[in-house]
């Protein structure tokens, strides 16, 4: 079966060649890892409402969407050094290799010391009840909670490198495993704490706080002292000066993942706050579930970013004409993956958590014309990424997230509720689709000029 699907990709690709091997070997072990991913993920959320129930495990979900805005804190090194590694093995450059590697390193450990400090000195002086907008926990239990997810969040911040490296050398499958032991490690904490513990939402904060951060630490001794022994950081090849390139493009990396933090990592936070924690449950579960089309997507373009930005610079237009023409085949089925999810979404959510939570038709609805809409976008993005062709998301997310909040206040105004969060994200992906098509054809046509090239 795993021969027939990568066998099936190359033949849509009409190319046998290395960069192509790799990338359906990728796109084979992604669908592997995300069928694993999923039924750990599904599982895992009546397990844990179980455990802690609906309202707790709404403040779970504020919390991790408050602490992954931090992710991005990285100032776009973790993709600045996917792009510029990429082109540099590209050329065969390993010394430039090894600088890139182990000036990220320090780099990003240096920002989680700092973010780590800073968020303590926070932490300590606001009022957790207000910001999760509960009273069911005291103030002390929520900092001693906050502190704890925030420290394994730093410690994971300052490992996560490792992921950009694994995809600099499209060496995805390896990245992919680390995603399903991850996911296995919580399963297993998860099903411990029910069996022998009673409920606690530290315990479990713990438990999904720390997994990532462990994963990572043993990957990284474990891949760097076989697999990428050759490109293990050192010392010797720390260099601010010679790694400028990626704080360069990743200067511009940072800038739009903080925009797009504000109309995505924003969502739960808004919830909260208009309607309180137990409709944060029913709109991540929703989201959730409605997020199997873009993951599905995802899962499979991913795998082509480091591969384009070699063909880009090899100037192999030719192939990325006819993987671009694939993915946009691909993108119509999930058109069709879209309405299956809509039609079964009641018989999924009675069989997932037993009906206790039921989202409204026209919320999963919305949520399905938005993935349509964001994969589509998703597919260009990703080619414009992999060359480092940016600028204009800056604009545009930059729009974006001036307007997002006051569409969400004005939409709720005029009475749509939880729908209020997905309509103004269906507007601003459907014009970023029309924006970045364009570009992508000038791009490709070599009429890009001004924002378009950049």
């Amino acid at each position: 079966m795993i021969s027939s699907l990568k066998k099936l990709v190359l033949s849509k690709l009409n190319l046998s060649n290395e960069r192509s091997a790799r990338a359906s070997k990728n796109v084979v072990v992604a669908f592997i890892s995300m069928a694993i991913t999923l039924v750990i993920s599904f599982i895992m959320v009546p397990l844990t409402l179980g455990f802690i129930g609906k309202v707790e495990y709404g403040i779970w979900l504020t919390l991790s969407s408050i602490v992954a805005w931090f992710s991005y804190f990285d100032v776009g090194l973790g993709n600045g050094l996917r792009n510029k590694l990429a082109e540099a093995l590209a050329k065969n450059d390993k010394e430039t290799s090894k600088i890139y590697i182990s000036s990220s390193y320090a780099l990003i450990s240096i920002i989680a010391g700092m973010m780590f400090i800073g968020f303590l000195l926070f932490a300590n002086n606001v009022s957790w009840n207000n910001i999760l907008n509960t009273n069911s926990i005291p103030n002390s239990e929520l900092f001693k909670i906050v502190s704890t997810v925030f420290f394994f969040f730093c410690m994971g911040f300052s490992m996560k490198t490792l992921s950009s490296i694994l995809q600099a050398m499209q060496l995805y499958a390896l990245n992919d495993i680390i995603g399903i032991v991850t996911q296995l490690l919580g399963l297993s904490g998860i099903y411990y704490l029910i069996n022998y513990s009673d409920s606690s939402l530290f315990l479990l904060c713990l438990i999904y706080g720390s997994q990532n951060a462990i994963v990572l630490l043993f990957a990284s001794f474990i891949l760097f002292a076989t697999k990428l022994k050759e490109f293990r950081p050192q010392f010797k090849y720390i260099s601010l000066k010679k790694s400028l390139p990626l704080l360069n493009l990743g200067g511009w990396f940072f800038l739009n993942q903080i925009l797009y933090m504000v109309t995505t990592q924003s969502s739960l936070f808004i919830v909260v706050q208009l309607f309180g924690p137990g409709d944060v449950t029913e709109f991540n579960l929703a989201k959730r579930y409605m997020a199997l089309v873009s993951m599905v997507f995802m899962m499979v373009l991913t795998p082509f970013l480091a591969a384009f930005t070699e063909a880009y610079t090899k100037q192999d237009f030719t192939w990325i004409r006819k993987t671009m023409r694939l993915i946009t085949w691909i993108w119509f089925g999930t058109i069709l993956f879209t309405l299956a999810l809509i039609i079964g979404y009641r018989v999924f959510f009675n069989i997932w958590v037993g009906g206790s939570v039921m989202p409204a038709f026209y919320l999963i609805v919305l949520m399905g014309f938005q993935g349509i809409a964001e994969t589509l976008t998703a597919a260009y993005t990703l080619f414009l990424n992999g060359i480092g062709k940016i600028r204009l998301q800056f604009f545009t997310l930059s729009i974006s997230a001036i307007l997002f909040i006051p569409m969400v206040l004005l939409f709720n105004y005029l009475g749509f509720g939880l729908n209020s969060l997905i309509l103004p994200a269906i507007i601003f992906a459907s014009l970023s689709a029309i924006l970045f098509k364009y570009q992508y054809e000038k791009v490709l046509k070599g009429y890009a000029v001004g924002i378009w090239n950049k």
